[in-house]
């Protein structure tokens, strides 16, 4: 029976309406589709085509010359043979992957926007099967987004976040969770509190040699970062430097890493779910996640180099001067893996300033409008 923590008790009276039936536009029970792309057999032939082509090209990048991530060459490979796997079971029959038209793309992703799939979701398969047909030879083939929907809707995206999706943005006591999760697993609980103290990502956190990390004032984070970037983190306040302190007594003297030896980084990923899973701490009923604590990163950090809330906590950009705005998001971006400003807003809200000096409010463009 699961050690079940009803998510108000984190600080009572904080998040009684944490837990609810509503769903994100798009979403289905608060996930992506059930529906999950096989159940139909790829010939042989196929997949031969397929693993020459990612074996050949999955860990180039699709603009730059610059290799990308294994997460990134995982995904692609899923994709993409979830792709075949669509078109089989929609009763096309295809028997190269050279033969791939522009029909195939449309009744696929018709299909995937049918079955109630994210804008997210479906926006990243067609730019992921855009890259495929470049390797192929259909450079081109492969449109705007918007030609393989009905809805338009369907692979719209907003990169700023809507929602506060840091745990004290949803009524939980950071500190007070972080205790009733170090009393069921200490090395759990070290993990995701290098991800509030630093803005780690989970897989960062798991990777991470807290003594051969730490040089002087910052700390380096070189294992498992997105695209394989290294960085460096300052270290800024005493929170920071006691959570490095405990990480470090509690890593292996030997590796230096955190949990059992021997365990592969997708087994220590899925001890912090099982873990958090066990307590009741989940999206669903909490309406919190390990990631928030990237988020809460962000938005602390946001507020000690500006010295007001994050937009999505009601700070009022409008005091700032939008060269300081766009110094600090710069920093932001950096320290959380990122190499553009306008990725800040995806955690800590629009960076847009509001003018109210001539009446009526007037905003600025948004700086950048990538993810």
């Amino acid at each position: 029976m699961k050690d079940e923590i009803r998510c108000d008790s984190f600080e009572p009276g904080s998040a009684s309406d944490l837990s609810s039936d509503k769903t994100k536009v798009g979403r289905i029970g608060g996930k992506n589709s059930e529906h999950r792309s096989g159940g139909a057999f790829i010939s042989k032939k196929l997949l031969h085509q397929i693993e020459m082509v990612l074996n050949e090209n999955s860990d180039k990048a699709a603009h730059k010359k610059k290799k990308v991530g294994s997460g990134t060459q995982s995904k692609r490979r899923t994709v993409i043979k979830g792709f075949f796997c669509d078109l089989l079971y929609l009763k096309f029959k295809i028997e190269s992957i050279y033969n791939l038209k522009e029909k195939h793309l449309i009744a696929v992703f018709n299909f995937l926007e049918k079955q109630g799939q994210s804008p997210a979701t479906i926006q990243n398969k067609i730019s992921i099967m855009r890259v495929f047909c470049k390797w192929i030879g259909k450079d081109g083939m492969v449109r705007d987004s918007i030609l393989y929907v009905k809805n338009k809707a369907s692979v719209r995206r907003s990169t700023v976040v809507q929602e506060d999706k840091s745990w004290t943005g949803n009524g939980v006591d950071v500190l007070l969770l972080l205790a009733v999760i170090t009393a069921k697993d200490k090395v759990v609980a070290m993990w995701l509190e290098l991800c509030w103290a630093f803005g780690l990502r989970i897989s960062e956190s798991v990777m991470l040699k807290p003594a051969m990390s730490h040089e002087g004032d910052f700390v380096w984070i070189r294992e498992a970062t997105k695209g394989g970037r290294p960085r460096v983190i300052p270290i800024e306040n005493e929170i920071q430097r006691d959570v490095l302190q405990r990480a470090k007594q509690l890593g292996d003297g030997k590796t230096g890493f955190l949990g059992k030896r021997g365990k592969s980084m997708k087994s220590k990923r899925r001890r912090i779910y099982t873990v958090m899973e066990s307590l009741g701490i989940t999206l669903k009923d909490c309406g919190i996640s390990a990631h928030g604590l990237r988020h809460e990163y962000m938005q602390e950090s946001f507020k000690r180099l500006l010295g007001i809330d994050a937009p999505i906590k009601g700070g009022d950009l409008s005091q700032l001067e939008k060269t300081k705005l766009n110094v600090a998001s710069l920093k932001l971006a950096e320290r959380a893996g990122h190499s553009r400003a306008s990725i800040g807003a995806a955690y800590y809200g629009s960076r847009a300033i509001r003018k109210a000096n001539t009446g009526h409010d007037k905003t600025t463009k948004e700086m950048g409008n990538e993810f």
